[in-house]
């Protein structure tokens, strides 16, 4: 058995450790790529920094507020009727999922030829009572929209404020 001063400074030494490698992964995250050192430690950090997202630039500490893009996909029915669905809407930002489906949703407009095939199939499964033959991913972008426009009574989702970019149309599987 361990005595207690011994394992006092164990736990102190620890933590000491723990602290240090800390500051240093914060100090280090936000160096630029092509800096020899930041290249020199990369391996080394990188898992860590990735682990609790910390590989950010300082501008997190004050971020500034960026137009959002937000995935939408439509379904076709057997129909031809479109039904237009906005998941992130579905969301709760307080439910543990939202950060995955957020980020999936970000990896489908980012990644469609990765994604794009797994989405439908997930998307069309949770639709089957609407009898999808189609799914058509699309990208919609906000632009600036500024005080005045705001004053004129105007609403940053108005069409004017949203650009939408149609990413990929794949067919449903068939059940």
């Amino acid at each position: 058995m361990i005595s207690k001063s011994l394992r006092e400074r164990l736990t102190y030494t620890a933590m000491s450790v723990f602290v240090a490698w800390h500051t240093a992964a914060m100090l280090f995250a936000p160096a630029p790529d092509n800096s020899v050192i930041a290249i020199a430690l990369r391996p080394v950090f990188q898992p860590y920094l990735s682990l609790f997202r910390l590989d950010n630039t300082w501008d997190f500490f004050a971020p500034s507020v960026e137009n959002g893009a937000e995935l939408r996909y439509v379904i076709e029915d057997a129909a031809g009727t479109r039904h237009t669905f906005a998941p992130t809407r579905e969301l709760s930002w307080y439910h543990p999922s939202y950060f995955w489906y957020r980020s999936w949703y970000y990896g489908i407009m980012d990644e469609t030829d990765t994604y794009a095939e797994g989405a439908t199939a997930f998307f069309c499964r949770k639709h089957a009572a609407l009898h999808p033959v189609s799914i058509t991913f699309a990208e919609y972008q906000q632009s600036d929209f500024a005080r005045e426009d705001h004053l004129a009574g105007k609403h940053p989702t108005d069409p004017e404020f949203v650009t939408a970019k149609v990413l990929k149309t794949i067919p449903c599987p068939s059940s």
